[in-house]
């Protein structure tokens, strides 16, 4: 196809990754254009995501991040989602795709590379992995993401559930504790989205923070950065079964130049800090 030279849009550009992919590319002198349903100053709107106009690159964030609601929906959404990437790949030269690390399962105790296994376990993995090989297969490039966490994220993960908690009395409560994510900044997850746009790189990356922390540390460091350490941390529905999921990033420094800064627990803390009101 013929798109218009060096362009690049973002669809689901009002949210939560969307805008913070927006900021890294201007930052990085190449100022793209927002793709939304809604109707938003420098924005172009579309009533489907299929109708996203043509484009040197598109980076396709407008999918749904809620595992839970993708499974709930099932194959009907996933195969809407499947229509609208068909289409993304024959409007752009080429679609940077933010898929999820997920895909590997959580039975890996060591970091997952790119070649680990992959694991189609329920209907938001199956999707994600159908939409990676379509991208890949139009030379398009996947972005498998951590757990990310920043101002404007969904209030239904755990790092949003524990900063609700702060300041209140009694324990921080969490559902199960024992699981080990790997947890991201939103800002650092668009920085590696907007240079895999730039760089004209075709394939598979990890973006995470390479480490991982259990729900139980999570909440710790929480309680630590606002000086509430001596409260206890109570799981509702801890789980023996261990739940590992960890990105290696090697590969996305070597290519992209790439990497998480500083690390995920120092992210952490001034973001529950922040939250808190308490500065930095």
């Amino acid at each position: 196809m013929t798109a218009p030279a060096h362009n690049i849009l973002v669809t689901g550009a009002a949210g939560f990754l969307g805008r913070a992919v927006i900021e890294q590319l201007a930052l990085l002198g190449r100022p793209a254009t927002g793709v939304t349903r809604r109707a938003l100053p420098e924005m172009r709107q579309v009533a489907d995501y299929a109708d996203t106009p043509a484009a040197s690159v598109i980076i396709h964030l407008a999918e749904e991040a809620d595992r839970a609601v993708v499974n709930r929906l099932g194959d009907a959404y996933a195969d809407d989602a499947a229509r609208i990437m068909r289409n993304m790949v024959s409007r752009a030269d080429r679609v940077v795709y933010a898929s999820s690390g997920m895909v590997y399962g959580d039975d890996n105790d060591a970091p997952c590379t790119p070649a680990t296994r992959v694991r189609a376990s329920d209907t938001y993995s199956q999707s994600k992995l159908r939409n990676e090989g379509v991208a890949l297969a139009a030379g398009g490039t996947a972005m498998r993401l951590a757990n990310l966490f920043g101002s404007g994220m969904a209030a239904t993960n755990v790092v949003s559930d524990i900063a609700r908690q702060l300041g209140a009395a009694g324990p921080l409560r969490v559902r199960d504790d024992t699981p080990v994510r790997d947890f991201l900044g939103v800002q650092d997850a668009a920085r590696a989205i907007a240079l895999a746009a730039i760089a004209d790189c075709t394939g598979t990356y990890n973006v995470g923070s390479g480490t991982g922390l259990s729900i139980r540390q999570l909440a710790g460091i929480a309680l630590a950065a606002t000086g509430q350490s001596g409260r206890e941390i109570v799981a509702s529905q801890p789980s023996s079964r261990r739940s590992v999921n960890i990105l290696d990033v090697a590969d996305t420094r070597q290519h992209l130049g790439w990497g998480p800064t500083p690390t995920a627990a120092e992210q952490l803390a001034t973001f529950f800090r922040l939250g808190a009101g308490l500065g930095q």
